[in-house]
């Protein structure tokens, strides 16, 4: 959490007009028992192209909260079922666990396009949990939630996810990475649309990706999208400054150097300060130390960053504005670093392992899926009657930023020609 939030999804805008941004994963029963929705919801009307995502299990209160999502203007609703972590897993019955209950998501998606009939639903996932991992197992999850709803898009994350044993940083290194079977996934149900999330480091290796055809397949085999999730907070500049042009085919990018994103996001960052929030005793929320954080790892790698995060964290206390706080530290920056243009860097083509899975029998069993722990999570849900980083690189639009309780799921890019998402369609 807090990392890829609503001040980080402004930066990458200004960085890129087209990139998809993703908000984090905000949980369905936080938006109906709390009356501030503002605070997880609201976004300033320049941050479209956005897609809010949401986590749950239970159709009836994921409805319910898409209603509130509907309210603020989203582009889209995604549901969570890639969150790695067995503490969401046993509270709440959602996120990655909710792979093994495809007829569940079907529902909770089913119920949310019913709720909110003109916003796009679309699912993010894992290629599997814990031994629940054939490709046949990923096959039934994704036939069974596209046929008993209207879900169209799957963003996946090109790993399996391991509820017992791991904990979400491992969840994100230690199972191997399977970019394959998303290309599988493309080649067996061309009429759907798939995202590739997964160490993804810059609009560039996003844009070969998305270029990347399959012989012999309907349409090409081209994927939807690419969502970059942790690297486009890491390196902010890098990862997207050339996004527009690289991935959209714009003629230029909107943002000229980091100097000029800078301006303007202190102007932003200036007005949001105190927001939410002003105590009696002056305190604010945000304060500048939040909405300054988006900020510090816009010149990754440049000389002079360690000694601007030195100077910057010895003026926290005494800055009252984001503007300020830059005009007194950026001297650490030759002007050449400031105002360097994004690099354009050539885009290569895609190296990932052709070796696919054999394609999966037209009717899909579910024999992979694990019965008894399915009727056990069942039986710890609540009855549905008790509680109820995109677009296409021919031109369609779609693009962390997302987060979640653990950071796994954090705003991303979808860069698809968008957690942020870039996707032509640049989540976070």
């Amino acid at each position: 959490m807090d990392w890829t939030d609503l001040h980080f999804r402004q930066l990458c805008r200004l960085i890129s007009k087209q990139t998809w941004l993703y908000t984090e994963m905000v949980v369905d029963q936080t938006l109906l028992h709390n009356p501030d929705t503002d605070r997880f919801l609201w976004f300033p009307p320049e941050q479209h192209p956005i897609v809010c995502q949401l986590g749950g299990s239970n159709p009836k209160t994921l409805a319910a909260a898409a209603k509130v999502v509907a309210k603020y203007g989203y582009d889209e609703i995604n549901l969570n079922c890639g969150c790695p972590s067995e503490r969401v897993a046993g509270a709440g019955c959602f996120g990655a666990a909710m792979m093994l209950q495809p007829q569940l998501v079907a529902q909770c998606c089913q119920a949310m396009q019913e709720a909110v009939p003109h916003i796009p639903i679309t699912v993010k996932c894992r290629l599997g949990v814990d031994e629940t991992d054939s490709y046949e197992a990923l096959c039934t999850f994704i036939k069974t939630v596209s046929e008993q709803s209207s879900v169209r898009h799957f963003i996946m994350h090109c790993r399996k996810c391991m509820l017992s044993g791991l904990n979400p940083a491992q969840n994100r290194t230690i199972p191997p990475l399977k970019r394959e079977w998303v290309l599988a996934l493309k080649r067996d149900f061309p009429h759907l649309q798939f995202s590739l999330n997964g160490v993804v480091q810059n609009c560039q290796e996003a844009a070969s990706i998305i270029g990347h055809r399959q012989e012999g397949v309907e349409g090409g085999g081209g994927l939807h999208g690419v969502m970059i999730g942790r690297q486009a907070f890491y390196q902010t500049w890098d990862c997207l400054a050339d996004a527009d042009r690289t991935v959209f085919g714009a003629t230029s990018n909107p943002a000229i150097s980091r100097r000029q994103v800078l301006e303007k996001y202190g102007k932003y960052a200036d007005a949001m300060i105190g927001k939410w929030l002003v105590r009696d005793n002056g305190q604010k929320n945000p304060n500048v130390r939040t909405v300054f954080k988006p900020l510090l790892n816009m010149f990754h790698g440049e000389r002079g960053s360690k000694r601007w995060k030195q100077a910057v964290d010895g003026k926290f206390k005494s800055a009252t504005s984001v503007s300020e706080l830059l005009k007194d530290t950026l001297e650490c920056f030759p002007n050449d670093v400031l105002d360097a243009p994004p690099k354009q860097r050539p885009v290569v083509a895609w190296q990932v392992d052709l070796n696919l899975p054999e394609p999966a029998p037209k009717r899909q069993c579910c024999g992979d899926v694990d019965s008894k722990r399915a009727v056990a999570m069942t039986e710890q849900l609540p009855s549905t009657n008790e509680v109820q980083l995109h677009g296409q690189h021919d031109g369609q639009t779609g693009g962390d930023a997302i987060t979640d309780t653990d950071g796994d799921d954090q705003d991303k890019v979808l860069l698809a020609a968008g957690d942020c998402s870039v996707a032509a369609s640049v989540a976070a």
